[in-house]
């Protein structure tokens, strides 16, 4: 199978790329034909990734766009069989195989797994395209690891991208930007595969899950400016 794996990495996020794909190639579906794009505004990126052209914007433009960025350059990652998006800054530290393989794949959020939906960090403004109300929702799940088949995962890119359009005409930036409608579009649109915080395993924590996608800790402030 053809895998995509799309990285976001403008200005410091760079340097995160080559430790990722180092990663990725020791440890995420072996045995698959794996490309990363890596969708960047810096003039290099590792050996063996594919650089596209992607501007720079002020936060929370990276997240809050993402989506955009995907289906402009639909055309670009077609050919793949599924395609998957990490955060620049993680690691694939264990052996990742073909049980994320799926039409759609949701990663339970490491800090909401053993919370009561009451503290969820959903779209709560009814005015919001992402609103989740109360009765709403079962899993809060993680922007950082998702995925699916290359139809399953552009379909959400673009339901999630209309609702952002959406908020944006009404002067409303949703609460967790692309996590809010990553969320909402789950709760209408069920995943396929949910896989559980082993995906998105946040650095420094002990969490009752073995490690495979490693969330690293940094200065969000220093990465953002």
């Amino acid at each position: 199978m053809k895998i995509g794996l799309l990285i976001i990495a403008t200005n410091r996020y760079i340097q995160f790329v080559k430790p990722l794909w180092d990663s990725v190639k020791k440890n995420f579906m072996p045995g698959h034909e794996i490309s990363m794009f890596v969708f960047t505004n810096m003039p290099e990126t590792p050996e063996g990734t594919i650089r596209i052209q992607h501007e720079h914007t002020p936060w929370p433009g990276p997240t809050l766009l993402r989506y955009h960025c995907f289906t402009k350059n639909k055309q670009a990652l077609e050919g793949m069989d599924f395609l998957y998006y990490l955060d620049a800054d993680m690691l694939v530290v264990g052996e990742v195989g073909d049980e994320v393989m799926g039409y759609s794949i949701a990663t339970l959020h490491p800090g909401f797994f053993d919370k009561p939906k009451n503290m969820f960090s959903y779209e709560k403004r009814p005015q919001s395209s992402c609103y989740v109300a109360p009765h709403q929702g079962e899993n809060y799940y993680a922007g950082g690891f998702n995925g699916g088949t290359f139809s399953g995962y552009m379909t959400m890119a673009e339901v999630c991208r209309d609702m952002i359009d959406a908020d944006g005409r009404k002067g409303i930036i949703p609460v967790w930007h692309d996590e809010s409608a990553m969320n909402r579009y789950f709760i209408d649109h069920p995943p396929s595969i949910i896989l559980t915080p082993s995906y998105c395993y946040q650095e420094g924590r002990t969490l009752p899950f073995r490690q495979k996608i490693l969330a690293l800790n940094k200065n969000h402030a220093q990465m953002r400016s």
